[in-house]
C-alpha cells in the first residue's frame, strides 16, 4: 500500500494521504511526508487493533455508549492524547461535535465546523486522510485545539456506502510524527465504526421520531373521558412497538342525553399520520356538536379530507347513544364492524360500511339504528387489535369476541381486549378501543356529588334517565328534574364556601309517588344580590310534599311527587 503526499499550503506542514497506488510523492521543503513500508505484514499490535474495533459487541451498542466506547478504543491503540468524532449535519453542511476525549469541550461547546474549512473540514470536503505535524503553525478553524495545546493531529474521514458521515481524528499534546502503522490503525477504526455509528444514528433517530410521535398521539387524544354517570365509558390507546401510527378514539357530549363515541385509523405512520389523527378528530368533534347525526358528521369529514393538498386516507366509525331510549345510531367510513357485549357474550354486529375517508369524493355514509339493551356494551377497535400476519381477519374477530365473553363494564372490556390480544413481541401497529355500556337503571339512587355548578347538568341527565325507567311522563319528568335542579343549586351555592365540598343525593319510588332527598353539610347564607331566593317557591309548586330539615349538621330537602304514567 503506497501514499501519496503534497503541499496543501505555504504557511502549514500538512501530510495529505491518498488511497491511489503510487509509490512515494515528492514534498516541498520543510513538508512531512509519510513513508510506508514497501511490504505490509499484520503484526501483533495491528491483529490486536484488528480485534478492537471488530468486536461484534460495538454493534449493539447505543449511540451514546457506541461513540464512548470508540473513543477509548482508539485512544488505547494509537496511545494519543485526544480523539474526537464530528458528525455530519447534511442540512447545515457542517461537521458537529459529537464525542470527544480530552478536547471534551468541543462537544459541551456545540463545536460546528463549515465543510472545507479548517482541519477537520477539508478532511469532509476532500474525503482524504490528512495529518498536521505542527498545530501552530497550521491553518486550524477550531480554536479549541490550540487552547489545549495540542501540537500534532491526524483525522480520517468517516465513510459509509460512498457517503460522508464524519471526521474521526487523534491528537498529541507533543511533537508527534504520525507514521503509515498509525494511518493504518485509525483508518481501520473509522472503517469498522462509520457502519456502527451509522446504524447506532439512525437506530437513534428512529426510537427520538417513535417517542415524538407517541407523545404528539397522546397529547391529541382525550386528556379524560367525559363522566356521564349512568353511561360508563373506558379506552385505551397503546402505540406501535416500532412506528405509532394515527388511530384515536373520542368521547363527545351531545344534548339531550346523547353520547358519542369515535373510533378511527389514518392510513400510515409515524408523525405526519399522528397530525392527520389531529386534525381529523378536531373536524368530526366540531361537525358531530353542531348537532350532525353519526352518517352526515362522517360525510362532512370526509369532505374535509378530500380538501386537504395532500394524499390523505383513514377510516372511521360514529356511534351516538341515546340514554333515555337506549338507542344506538351509527355509521361506519371503512371500519372494521362493532362487537355487541351482552351478559350472554360477544357478538360482531353486521354494518355495512361506506369508503373511507378520503377514497372518493362526495361519498355517502348511511346511518343504522339499533338498540343496545339494558346491560349492553358496544365495543370499537382498531385494526392493529385483531390483524395478523398470515391470519384471516375474521378468525381476529373471534378471538376478540371470545376475550370479551366474561367482561362486565367498559374497563374489564378494555382490559380483557389488552390482556388477551396483544402479541408477546409487541404490536406491528397501534391500537386503539372504547367502549360504552348501557348501564342498567337502579331502582334507587345514592349519590354523592360534587358542590360544583356543573355537576347539575349531570343530575338532571340521570333523574331524567331513572325517572323515565320508572313510566313517569313528560310533564312529571320535567317538573321532578327542575325541583331536584333547583333543591342542588342551593346546596351549591347557599351551603359551601368557595372550596371543595361535596353533597348527597337519594331517590327511591314506592307505589306511583317518588321522593328525593338533597342533603348537604354547610349553613345556607342569604340570597347574593336582586331576583333571587325564588328557588324554593319553584322546588313547593313543582312537587306535591316538600319538607326542609335545617340543622346544626347540615340542611336536608325532601321532595315527594305522585307521577303521572305514560
Amino acid at each position: 500500500m503506497a501514499r501519496h503526499a503534497r503541499r496543501v499550503s505555504h504557511t502549514c506542514e500538512v501530510a495529505e494521504i491518498h488511497p491511489e497506488p503510487m509509490r512515494r510523492g515528492r514534498l516541498g521543503s520543510g513538508q512531512i511526508a509519510l513513508e510506508p513500508p514497501a511490504v505490509l505484514t499484520e503484526q501483533p499490535e495491528e491483529v490486536r487493533s484488528s480485534y478492537l474495533f471488530s468486536d461484534p459487541a460495538l454493534a449493539e451498542l447505543p449511540l451514546e455508549r457506541l461513540l464512548d466506547e470508540l473513543l477509548n478504543r482508539i485512544q488505547e491503540a494509537l496511545s494519543v492524547d485526544t480523539v474526537a468524532i464530528l458528525l455530519l449535519d447534511d442540512d447545515a453542511q457542517q461537521l458537529v461535535a459529537r464525542a470527544a476525549k480530552g478536547i471534551e469541550e468541543e462537544v459541551e461547546r456545540g463545536v460546528r465546523i463549515p465543510i472545507g474549512r479548517g482541519f477537520a473540514g477539508r478532511i469532509a470536503s476532500e474525503r482524504v486522510a490528512i495529518f498536521i505535524a505542527d498545530v501552530d503553525h497550521a491553518d486550524i478553524l477550531n480554536p479549541i485545539l490550540r487552547e489545549k495545546g495540542i501540537r500534532s493531529l491526524l483525522g480520517v474521514p468517516l465513510i459509509v456506502e460512498g457517503n460522508l458521515i464524519g471526521v474521526l481524528h487523534v491528537g498529541s499534546l507533543t511533537p508527534r510524527t504520525f507514521g503509515p502503522d498509525d494511518l493504518g490503525v485509525l483508518q481501520l477504526a473509522a472503517a469498522r465504526a462509520a457502519p456502527a455509528i451509522e446504524r447506532a444514528s439512525l437506530s437513534a433517530r428512529l426510537r427520538h421520531e417513535h417517542s415524538v410521535s407517541i407523545a404528539l398521539q397522546r397529547s391529541l387524544l382525550p386528556k379524560g373521558l367525559a363522566d356521564f354517570t349512568s353511561v360508563p365509558v373506558a379506552a385505551r390507546y397503546l402505540p406501535a412497538r416500532e412506528e405509532v401510527g394515527g388511530d384515536w378514539y373520542d368521547v363527545i357530549e351531545l344534548p339531550r342525553g346523547r353520547v358519542g363515541v369515535v373510533i378511527g385509523d389514518v392510513v400510515g405512520h409515524g408523525i405526519a399520520a399522528a397530525a392527520l389523527m389531529g386534525r381529523l378528530r378536531t373536524a368530526l368533534h366540531a361537525y358531530s356538536i353542531e348537532g350532525h347525526g353519526p352518517g352526515r358528521t362522517l360525510e362532512l369529514v370526509d369532505r374535509f379530507v378530500q380538501s386537504l393538498n395532500e394524499p390523505a386516507m383513514a377510516t372511521a366509525a360514529y356511534a351516538v347513544f341515546d340514554m333515555y331510549t337506549s338507542k344506538v345510531a351509527y355509521a361506519t367510513a371503512g371500519h372494521l364492524p362493532p362487537i355487541i357485549v351482552s351478559p350472554t357474550g360477544a357478538r360482531v354486529r353486521d354494518v355495512p360500511p361506506a369508503p373511507p375517508l378520503g377514497a372518493f369524493p362526495y361519498g355517502r355514509c348511511p346511518e343504522h339504528e339499533f338498540t343496545l339493551e339494558s346491560g349492553e356494551m358496544l365495543f370499537l377497535y382498531t385494526d392493529g387489535l385483531v390483524e395478523r400476519r398470515g391470519v384471516p381477519l375474521t378468525d381476529g374477530i373471534e378471538t376478540l369476541c371470545r376475550s370479551l365473553d366474561d367482561s362486565a363494564s367498559p374497563e374489564e372490556a378494555c382490559l380483557a381486549a389488552v390482556a388477551d390480544m396483544l402479541p408477546v413481541a409487541g404490536l406491528q401497529d397501534d391500537v386503539a378501543v372504547i367502549a360504552l355500556q348501557n348501564r342498567p337503571v337502579p331502582s334507587e339512587l345514592h349519590l354523592r356529588l360534587p358542590a360544583e355548578p356543573k355537576t347539575l347538568a349531570r343530575v338532571r341527565r340521570l333523574l331524567r334517565r331513572w325517572l323515565i325507567e320508572r313510566g313517569a311522563d313528560e310533564e312529571a319528568v320535567a317538573e321532578v328534574t327542575i325541583a331536584v335542579s333547583e333543591a342542588c343549586a342551593n346546596a351549591i351555592e347557599h351551603a359551601y364556601p368557595p372550596s371543595p365540598a361535596s353533597f348527597e343525593l337519594d331517590a327511591w319510588g314506592h307505589d306511583g309517588e317518588v321522593t328525593v332527598a338533597v342533603r348537604d353539610r354547610g349553613r345556607w347564607r342569604a340570597p347574593r344580590g336582586l331576583n333571587r331566593g325564588r328557588g324554593l317557591s319553584i322546588i313547593i309548586a313543582a312537587m306535591d310534599d316538600v319538607q326542609i330539615d335545617r340543622m346544626e349538621s347540615g340542611t336536608e330537602i325532601v321532595m315527594r311527587r305522585r307521577l303521572r304514567h305514560r
